[in-house]
């Protein structure tokens, strides 16, 4: 009988294995086959206090989980949640993994984050973290003064092409994936100098590389079939997230974009369920908001606990 699951291996899930650890719990985590999250993708972050020379996101997700693991915490490599049990009550009564096990405990912890949508290509796999980002505001500053594309029409797009036409030389927008842009963000990054639309694009079909295995262009083709080449030293896909929360079934109810509805502190309204970091995110998906979360999922669980002890 474990007291504390903690679902997922990333920010807001080792933050909680940390809180759940230093309270004495020994929480099992559920970190899955990448672990770290997109934290480890992240080739540097610079937004996270207390490393004034930048860290690297697999670095700050290794010290992170080493740091759970030193306090107790326990991890199962490999292993993600797929759905949870419940009592005749309606608590929590166990964690079920996709393998097919079932972990008896009294409280989880969901901290299983989002996906981002990916344009499919081969080449947009290998050129991941050596110029292909899906985060602007983690990536960009990266990309001051070159030549930068981004993959998108709809809200996150926009926002990342205004983000990023202060730091780089010019952006693309190149309008793949559908969606209705939002009339007032298109009109502020239409306005702006060095905000190019390649209006005519129908889709992206491959990425080409240059110089140290980096990108060097993205391929677009339009609705007649002919075929471009943008030089561009980053791509940053912006086609939006989906919350990875099918575990959690209709039993949980969602937001319109597919996050799970939380109470305060992550109360997910099933007794001894609580869900943290990007899958309940609304505003900020960054390291910081997910480490905050991760805590106080994790500290009104404990409360949980002990206001079922006797």
């Amino acid at each position: 009988m474990e007291k504390i699951v903690i679902a997922g291996g990333g920010p807001a899930g080792l933050s909680a294995a940390i809180y759940a650890a230093r309270a004495g719990v020994s929480p099992l985590v559920l970190e899955g086959v990448a672990p770290g999250g997109q934290l480890a993708q992240a080739g540097r972050i610079d937004n996270y206090p207390g490393f004034p020379d930048g860290i690297g996101g697999a670095e700050l997700a290794a010290a992170m989980r080493a740091q759970a693991g030193r306090l107790g915490a326990r991890f199962r490599f490999g292993e993600e949640l797929a759905s949870f049990q419940v009592a005749a009550g309606g608590a929590v009564a166990a964690a079920v993994t996709d393998g097919g096990d079932i972990v008896e405990t009294a409280a989880i912890v969901a901290a299983t984050g989002t996906a981002p949508r990916r344009l499919g290509l081969d080449s947009e796999r290998r050129l991941a973290g050596r110029g292909v980002s899906y985060c602007a505001t983690c990536d960009g500053a990266f990309f001051r003064g070159r030549a930068v594309a981004v993959a998108g029409i709809g809200a996150p797009a926009l926002r990342a092409a205004l983000y990023l036409a202060p730091l780089c030389a010019s952006v693309t927008v190149v309008p793949v994936g559908g969606g209705t842009p939002p009339r007032t963000l298109l009109a502020q990054a239409r306005a702006l100098p060095n905000v190019r639309f390649e209006d005519g694009a129908a889709r992206i079909e491959e990425l080409r590389e240059g110089d140290g295995r980096r990108l060097r262009a993205a391929v677009v083709r339009d609705a007649a079939g002919a075929a471009r080449e943008i030089p561009c030293d980053g791509l940053f896909v912006e086609l939006g997230a989906e919350p990875s929360v099918a575990w959690a079934g209709d039993r949980v109810p969602r937001e319109a974009d597919g996050r799970l509805r939380v109470a305060a502190r992550g109360a997910t309204g099933v007794p001894g369920l609580f869900a943290a970091g990007d899958a309940v995110e609304p505003f900020l998906r960054q390291v910081c908001t997910a480490v905050a979360s991760g805590a106080v999922a994790a500290t009104a669980a404990l409360r949980y606990l002990r206001a079922r002890t006797p």
